[in-house]
């Protein structure tokens, strides 16, 4: 029974030496790199999930370097050290010229790996302590399901229609609109778009009006065409600097500065990272029954789509030859390239551990072209069409996005019928999406709003699954008559379901 004491005591001396010895090389690996200017010795010390404010590895690499650049630090000092749930919280003392700066804390997890640093969070613009208060309400439009930004630009009156894009890294103009404005390009650079890379021109130093909300020193990526529907986009530079809160019920952007923030709302949190600029987030799709594939996904607003998986994931798990069974054929284009896709049904999806959603309609990428050799580091993009269903809070100080259904979670999911693309709105009436397959003559647009399919009004298919399932489960070649009204004058168009 000594024996086993003596065993035991022994065993926790060893521990708590290895903790000490743990929490000091850290302490000594800092101290190194900043006594070298180098972060190679700290980067044995980083956590995979190490970040510097709103940004993850690999990002936080090159930002460290500048960081050694430009912070005044000789050394640190370890003052203490204490268990915070799964993590350590160690407390030191910074030094500069032999002087003690205010105590601060690097956080590490159970293995003492580095997760973040309040030194480094703070100069970025991040402190965890402060109260989080509310800084800017903006009002947005929904238009085609997408959130549309009235914004000034520097010193023109004229209001731009900015679509509010997280799968965007920054800000983009077209160049003719650039010119119209005074936007002036400061330099040229290589940007990744999706299906390929592209050379581009920046504009730096600009002023952004967001009603009465005013962001300064921002960058305009300058592209010779964008999406139509919108004068430019805005990216998620916002939500790297705030925490922002997209509220699709009352329409509006409320930004709030990074501190002591909760949630108003009751909803589920999501883990983001943002290793390269752009959020991503964990999910899992099936193609087909039994077959489950996880992969990181772009959190990307600024997608008309609810699902696209790109093509490396694609290939790598067969996904085209599952069992899948296309309902159209098309391309995705992105800043002007543009890649074959095939869209059909998933039995499920979901991101990270939010509820399935089933029966989901998907966007798989095919190889050809520039598409077939590109390789952008994730699995696929979650567009609009599926985030409008939720009210969600970028919330980049806790990495996680949180979510909160809204009164469309329920609507029916994009449907095909024929050559044509129908999709419920965020005010409930039946669009036509877009038509994806050739037709003698276009004489519905996009963009058009139905009124009924076989008699049937869209408002009673909204809220009637049994009778908008007997829509989707009609047999091929059964003709749909259509009602739409133009200029006043009602319309019909009949469509065969393939």
């Amino acid at each position: 029974m000594k024996f086993k004491v003596i065993i035991f005591f022994a065993a926790l001396v060893l521990s708590l030496n290895a903790q000490a010895q743990n929490a000091k090389t850290i302490i000594e690996s800092m101290n190194k790199m900043f006594a070298q200017k180098s972060i190679d010795p700290i980067m044995e010390n980083l956590s995979t999930k190490f970040s510097v404010a709103a940004y993850s590895r690999p990002s936080t690499d090159r930002m460290l370097k500048t960081i050694l650049e430009r912070y005044a630090c000789d050394s640190l000092q370890l003052k203490s050290e204490a268990k915070q749930n799964e993590n350590i919280q160690l407390t030191i003392l910074p030094f500069n010229k032999g002087k003690a700066g205010k105590e601060s804390f690097i956080f590490t997890d159970a293995q003492y790996k580095i997760l973040y640093t309040d030194i480094f969070d703070q100069l970025y613009g991040m402190n965890r302590y402060k109260k989080s208060v509310l800084i800017a309400k903006i009002p947005f439009e929904v238009q085609d399901g997408s959130i549309i930004l009235t914004v000034k630009v520097n010193n023109s009156q004229r209001p731009l229609k900015l679509l509010f894009d997280t799968g965007a890294d920054g800000m983009a103009i077209t160049k003719a609109l650039a010119d119209s404005v005074g936007i002036k390009a400061t330099r040229q650079q290589s940007t990744s778009v999706v299906g390929g890379n592209m050379q581009i021109s920046v504009s730096a130093g600009n002023t952004i009006l967001l009603d009465t909300f005013k962001l300064k020193n921002q960058s305009f990526a300058i592209f010779p065409e964008m999406r139509k529907g919108s004068d430019g986009i805005i990216g998620n530079s916002i939500a790297k600097n705030y925490i922002t809160k997209v509220d699709f019920d009352k329409k509006e952007l409320s930004l709030y500065n990074f501190g002591d923030y909760a949630y108003q709302d009751q909803g589920t949190s999501v883990p983001v990272t943002v290793p390269a600029g752009l959020f991503i987030i964990p999910g899992e799709v099936s193609i087909m029954p039994g077959q489950e594939h996880a992969g990181e996904f772009v959190f990307d607003t600024g997608a008309s789509y609810n699902l696209i998986c790109f093509r490396p994931f694609v290939k790598k798990n067969k996904l085209l030859v599952s069992g899948f069974k296309p309902e159209y054929n098309g391309t995705t284009t992105s800043m002007g390239i543009s890649t074959p896709t095939y869209s059909g049904r998933a039995v499920a999806f979901s991101f990270s551990n939010m509820p399935k959603l089933t029966n989901f309609p998907v966007t798989l990428m095919a190889g050809g072209g520039q598409s077939e050799s590109w390789n952008p580091g994730f699995d696929g993009s979650i567009g609009i069409r599926t985030i409008g269903r939720y009210n969600f809070t970028i919330n980049l100080q806790k990495k996680e996005i949180h979510f909160v259904p809204n009164h469309t979670l329920n609507f029916p999911n994009d449907f095909v019928l024929g050559a044509y693309l129908f999709g419920f709105d965020q005010d409930g009436k039946l669009k036509l999406l877009s038509i994806v397959a050739p037709v003698e003559s276009e004489t519905i647009k996009a963009g058009q709003t139905i009124e009924s399919i076989d008699g049937v009004a869209t408002s009673v298919l909204l809220k009637d699954s049994k009778k908008m399932l007997a829509v989707l489960a009609a047999p091929s070649g059964k003709n749909f008559k259509i009602a739409y009204t133009v200029n006043g004058e009602k319309q019909n168009i009949s469509i065969t379901k393939k």
